[in-house]
């Protein structure tokens, strides 16, 4: 049994969380401990809010209140964001609780003693407007490394790189837009250049398992040669320096805030009755740390904090891995708490399910590079994979089970190879789900997990269990058994990353317990023949935005591939069938007049261009939701063929999301084969000439079809 302390980046206290915040720590930390709980080892999750930023002063200022005032609103705000995202600390703690602050003093008096902070004058901003010392967050000008024109006195947002104030091209203060002076006052150093050689050599050894951005930005501060830092500031919100002459100052945020992980920990075991407790974590060499934070950090956790444990005592345990994210962006910009741009979290919570903002700010992690955040995409994923694939699979296993097998799972008869194969693909997924989170590739632990899902509904649509059950349902039960087995796999294996789904999916497995304690291994586990299921509504729902206004004739058509995946006769007409078609995003039935052109078993499995948005309508008793494109002369029907690599709901013709086309504004339009057998839009006029394609490749009709014939 390991010993995992998991530490979070504490979240200023100045405004509301965004997405870019939960991607690159909340949810991967909590994923990555939720893991290691159903791995039986001894995990501990600390962290909490920073109360003492100085954006917690700007806010403030705004807004006329105390610093205290605007932290004790956001720290509250941050905790039930935190709580409704299902993240599970040990102790969400805050830098202001007063045990905090005294073991902060005593790690800055101890690392005086010996000679490694040291007291030494500096030229800082000053205000002459207001006539005071200006915190490095309220100074604002031009980035030297990148352009960025918002960098902050301390550091820059676009590119990572630290800076004093004065080091900015052309800075000014953020309040009041004039350039600040600069003017000498004392300040406590602490010696960073001392422990260089010892940070390179730590760095040197064993890191292996580092993502690379994150080691190659901290060798990066290695080659450069670390320089002293001043670690008090001129300012009257935060910790007191407990010296004399330092009345009037703080000390640095940086410097006390890091620290919060080591106290976060002495304050949970002091609360457990076991006061000397947090040595397990901090002087033990086979305790495991884990920091998890956005690369604007790294220099923090990778240097600065190592070195303040090397220099307070060289037996305290150094940082195990720093799985540091890159950026997500919003319109190629870094989500910004400062500058009011972000996609935010008590937006998000008041939306959607949270396992749908877990599972998207696992998919698109930015993990070793930056990702961009769109509500389209978000939508997408949502409904072409957890939706679609996940959800989809799992509902029908236990609807089928439920309606067909006396609400119970049924009993497993003689396996085949299809049912072997499953059962070894359950192994193997499992596998590769555990091998990436051991070393926090969580976005590829998902993915793994997903290829599962559909391997599933794979299994599935091999197995017909709809034809099954009437020719054999012995087999069609031990099929369904097999499928159930599956739905347990993924329950289990995706609980860490979406644990209110996966408690609902254990609940309708029959399941009394909690599948949040659970061992991993019980994922390759057998179900229990005949233990009754308790079906209810699908776990995911879809993600509806709203249509976009339409701003060109193509645009009002939203033409998707979609694939057939099961063929009937039209019960009232000779010459229809109903078709079922997966778009990824969701199953729907259309119905289609090509009963005379194609045979059922040419139908199944192909890929087709369905035209998504027609208003939907009923054929002779039958409703459909959709229309297939074909193209039609005197004699013959051609459906437009599309390339079978072809992804299912990829985007055709049209833009996604367009509203309702009704068929009689449908009628008004023409789509028509042209030269080379493709087939194009013409508009109204025809003069649009928009060609039908997927990724670049034109679509033509099937049966050779000739230039000029019409498609509908």
């Amino acid at each position: 049994m390991a010993k995992i302390l998991v530490c979070i980046a504490w979240p200023y206290a100045s405004g509301p969380r965004h997405l870019g915040h939960a991607a690159a720590t909340f949810i991967p930390a909590d994923v990555f401990a939720r893991y290691h709980r159903m791995k039986g080892d001894e995990v501990l999750v600390v962290g909490g809010t920073d109360m003492h930023g100085t954006p917690t002063t700007v806010r403030a200022d705004e807004e006329g209140v105390p610093p205290n005032v605007v932290a004790e609103r956001f720290h509250a705000l941050h905790a039930k964001n935190i709580e409704d995202l299902g993240v599970r600390y040990d102790l969400y703690w805050n830098t202001a609780d007063p045990h905090h602050k005294q073991w902060c003093q005593e790690i800055l008096l101890g690392l005086r003693d010996k000679g490694h902070v040291y007291e030494a004058t500096m030229v800082s901003p000053f205000c002459t407007t207001d006539g005071r010392f200006l915190p490095d967050r309220y100074v604002e000008g031009t980035c030297p490394n990148c352009g960025f024109d918002r960098a902050r006195g301390d550091q820059c947002d676009s590119c990572g790189h630290l800076w004093d104030p004065f080091e900015l091209k052309e800075p000014k203060c953020r309040i009041h837009g004039t350039p600040p002076v600069p003017r000498e006052t004392n300040h406590l150093f602490f010696r960073l250049s001392a422990f260089q050689e010892r940070l390179r050599t730590w760095l040197a050894s064993g890191k292996d398992h580092w993502r690379h951005h994150v080691l190659t930005f901290a060798n990066s501060w290695i080659r450069e040669g670390l320089k002293d830092r001043p670690v008090t500031r001129d300012l009257d919100w935060g910790i007191e320096v407990p010296l004399p002459g330092f009345a009037s100052k703080r000390i640095y945020v940086w410097f006390e805030a890091v620290m919060g992980y080591l106290t976060a920990t002495r304050e949970w075991y002091l609360r457990a009755g076991k006061p000397e407790g947090w040595r397990d974590f901090w002087y033990d060499p086979a305790a495991r740390q884990y920091y998890f934070i956005g690369k604007d950090n790294i220099v923090f956790h990778t240097i600065i904090w190592p070195a303040i444990l090397l220099g307070s005592d060289d037996r305290l345990v150094l940082p195990h891995d720093v799985p540091a994210t890159q950026y997500l962006n919003i319109s190629g910009e870094k989500m910004s708490a400062g500058r009011g741009e972000g996609v935010w979290l008590p937006d998000l919570l008041a939306r959607f399910d949270p396992d749908q903002i877990r599972y998207y700010a696992i998919a698109t992690a930015p993990e070793t590079k930056d990702s961009e955040f769109g509500w389209e995409d978000f939508a997408q994923r949502n409904n072409s994979e957890l939706l679609a694939v996940y959800g989809n699979f799992a509902h029908r296993a236990l609807t089928f089970a439920d309606r067909n097998f006396a609400h119970a799972i049924p009993e497993a008869g003689f396996l085949d190879a299809a049912d072997k194969a499953m059962v070894r693909a359950v192994e193997e997924q499992w596998g590769k789900v555990g091998r990436n989170l051991e070393f926090v590739h969580e976005k590829d632990a998902l993915r793994e997990a997903i290829q599962l899902a559909r391997l599933g509904n794979q299994y599935f649509d091999q197995k017909a269990p709809w034809d099954l059950l009437r020719k054999d349902r012995v087999a069609c039960g031990t099929a369904i058994h097999v499928a159930l087995r599956v739905v347990k796999a993924l329950t289990l294996t995706l609980a860490p990353f979406l644990p209110f789904s996966s408690a609902r999916l254990w609940h309708a497995l029959g399941y009394d317990s909690d599948v949040h304690g659970q061992r991993w291994e019980e994922a390759v586990e057998d179900v229990p023949e005949g233990q009754p299921l308790r079906v209810g509504k699908p776990p995911f729902a879809k993600i509806e935005l709203a249509p976009k206004p339409a701003t060109g004739p193509a645009d009002r058509f939203d033409v998707r591939v979609a694939r057939i995946v099961d063929v009937a006769d039209h019960p009232n007409a000779d010459k229809l069938y109903v078709l079922q078609v997966d778009l990824g995003v969701e199953r729907r039935q259309i119905v289609a007049g090509i009963r005379e052109h194609y045979p059922p078993e040419a139908l199944r499995g192909r890929k087709i261009a369905l035209l998504v948005n027609l208003q939907p309508a009923k054929l002779r008793g039958v409703e459909s939701n959709g229309m297939l494109l074909a193209g039609e002369d005197e004699s013959t029907v051609g459906l437009v063929n599309v390339p079978e690599d072809a992804p299912v709901g990829e985007q055709v013709l049209g833009t996604r999301g367009a509203a309702e086309l009704p068929f009689s504004e449908f009628q008004t339009y023409k789509l028509q084969v042209a030269e080379g057998g493709v087939v194009q839009f013409l508009g109204k006029a025809g003069e649009t000439k928009v060609s039908l394609q997927v990724k670049g490749v034109g679509l033509t009709v099937d049966k050779g079809l000739p230039t000029g014939t019409w498609v509908h």
